[in-house]
């Protein structure tokens, strides 16, 4: 197997990129999370890691964003729109499914009194079906279920197949393009006011979650050119994240800090719009191509390293506990890599070509 060097898509998204292998990194932690405070000597880190989550609604506006750059004005024709269905499965589906199969695995062990397994919620049968589909965040399934993250996954499946629609949407001018994505972030939030937050949807309608989002970064795309001109958009954009990982520690509310995460990814944007590559940016941009693997793969590392060696096997506790955890954030690197080149490559370029001569 020949090893290649991480290399960006693209030279024009170099600061979003950077954004997403740092995302990733830090949804990574928020689930390792649970073992990092055993002991209660952590508490102002864990009040402000469990905000982590909000990254996911980061991830939704950048795919709009890059859905938009890449897919204006091509999606024309049902054979068009058929081939970037497939492409999207074919990009989605082999980790995705492989990393459900492990969990299936798991709880067969558990069911067959192998291993001290068993979660009716998470591992639920039923469900099965509707994660193969992609449809188990569409309000399908009664929790998170098989490899708990990949409801990410089934919302991004949404709104790829809802994309004809988006793009006519878009189409009738940018102000059309506002108005959906803030009408629809303005009824999320009057439809989740009096319980959970929009924001914290995942098997419950995280489809309808990642909407906002998306449509932000759809806007961001037609009005680049007005964000391209806000100062040192870069630093900006950093800025921007240490101050919601502050206003975590300062216990801000969860909305305050949605609007902070789509400022972040706004700020990006504009970055790259100006097009002046800063350093820190085009060195972490080619390690975005690992985090999809690490956003699917991390559940497993959670289960078995942590959860069974770590916790269950050698009782670690406290400092220990931290540097298993982090340990397994910096291992979990190379496992990426290895299933990026090894597996979701070649599975990728597989199904691709399926139907095609």
């Amino acid at each position: 197997m020949k090893l290649p060097p991480l290399k960006p898509d693209s030279d024009q998204m170099l600061h979003l990129d950077a954004l997403r292998i740092v995302g990733a990194v830090m949804i990574v932690v928020f689930h390792f999370n649970r073992f990092i405070n055993l002991d209660g000597q952590w508490q102002a880190a864990d009040d402000t890691i469990k905000n982590f989550s909000l990254i996911v609604d980061l991830f939704f506006l950048i795919s709009g964003y890059v859905m938009a750059a890449i897919y204006t004005g091509k999606l024309t024709t049902p054979a068009k729109y058929r081939d970037f269905l497939q492409k999207r499965v074919a990009r989605l589906g082999p980790l995705h499914w492989a990393t459900m199969l492990v969990f299936v695995v798991i709880a067969a062990l558990g069911w067959a009194g192998v291993i001290n397994e068993r979660d009716p919620s998470r591992y639920d049968v039923t469900c099965i079906p509707q994660n193969v589909l992609f449809i188990h965040a569409w309000g399908t399934c009664s929790a998170q279920t098989w490899n708990f993250a990949s409801w990410a996954i089934s919302a991004e499946m949404g709104l790829y197949i809802a994309l004809p629609l988006l793009f006519w949407i878009t189409a009738r001018g940018w102000w059309a393009t506002a108005l959906v994505a803030f009408g629809s972030l303005a009824l999320l939030l009057w439809i989740s006011r009096t319980g959970e937050t929009f924001s914290q949807w995942t098997f419950n309608f995280g489809v309808a979650r990642a909407v906002p989002g998306f449509m932000l970064g759809m806007l961001a795309f037609q009005v680049r050119d007005v964000l391209a001109k806000l100062p040192l958009a870069r630093f900006v954009m950093w800025a921007l994240l240490a101050a919601f990982v502050v206003a975590g520690v300062l216990h801000a509310s969860r909305t305050s800090l949605l609007f902070l995460i789509y400022a972040v990814g706004l700020a990006g944007v504009a970055a790259d719009a100006q097009g002046v590559q800063g350093g820190v940016s085009r060195a972490l941009a080619p390690w975005a191509q690992l985090s999809f693997s690490l956003y699917l793969l991390h559940p497993i590392a959670l289960k078995v390293a942590l959860n069974w060696v770590g916790f269950g096997m050698w009782g670690l506790n406290g400092d220990a506990m931290r540097l298993w955890c982090l340990a397994w954030v910096i291992l979990l690197i190379p496992i990426a890599y290895l299933s990026l080149i090894g597996f979701e490559r070649p599975a990728r370029d597989g199904i691709a070509k399926l139907g095609k001569r």
